[in-house]
């Protein structure tokens, strides 16, 4: 492990980039911060983000997943796969309902250092469990669910609410409680200049439209903390 309060050596193509530097500081967050990127992209990744067009499988997406509802008392699994159409498959063991399988489609998905938002239509709904009770839940919509079974807190920051049968789910705290959202690099939060416009389910995966609004030394610094440069 390293010890953040040794001196770091910066590599000399990093500090073209950083005038007035010298080439051995103490830099306490340094090793926190690189190790934070490299935990969160790859140099593939970032370049992508830049490009505009990030596709994610499920594998990773169900990671992140695990992680946001830990603290969860009601929802205890919660996964996607992501089938053809630009459809979801959702599926949620809850402490009141047991297994719950949604498909739904994403009418919307935007982040940026504002808001973060997502919102599904749900065209199908089954209790897997509860083959006789599974036909009725399907008939009605999860709005009338949510108050025969009570609303369901996915916890750790992600912010549900629920219409006929459309979810908004806000996961901004939850991104902003995560690593990535609590580091800055000389000033500027990677969090806060990713920008997500879109997400197309695809079979397998997710198709992202973005952009990453940073200036370009600070994109350069990134890229070799992913090309091990430092």
């Amino acid at each position: 492990m390293i010890d953040i309060d040794m001196p770091i050596t910066v590599a000399s193509n990093v500090m073209e980039n950083i005038q007035g530097w010298s080439t051995e500081l103490k830099i306490p967050d340094l090793s926190h911060v690189i190790a934070v990127l490299k935990e969160t992209w790859n140099l593939q990744t970032f370049k992508n983000l830049e490009q505009g067009k990030v596709a994610i499988s499920d594998d990773i997406i169900n990671e992140y997943l695990a992680t946001a509802i830990e603290d969860s008392e009601e929802v205890k699994e919660l996964s996607i796969t992501s089938l053809e159409n630009h459809q979801l498959k959702i599926t949620a063991l809850t402490k009141k309902a047991g297994h719950m399988v949604f498909l739904c489609r994403v009418e919307r998905f935007e982040h940026n250092k504002q808001y973060s938002v997502m919102k599904l239509k749900v065209v199908d709904k089954k209790l897997p469990d509860k083959p006789i009770v599974s036909w009725i839940f399907s008939k009605v919509s999860l709005a009338m669910v949510t108050k025969l079974v009570g609303n369901v807190d996915p916890g750790h920051g992600l912010g549900l609410k629920i219409k006929g049968n459309e979810v908004n789910i806000d996961f901004h705290q939850a991104l902003y409680n995560s690593n990535l959202g609590t580091i800055d690099v000389l000033g500027y939060k990677p969090l806060d200049a990713v920008i997500v416009r879109e997400a197309m389910p695809e079979k397998g995966f997710v198709n992202f439209t973005t952009a990453v609004d940073l200036p370009d030394h600070i994109k350069e610094m990134i890229k070799n903390v992913l090309s091990d440069s430092i």
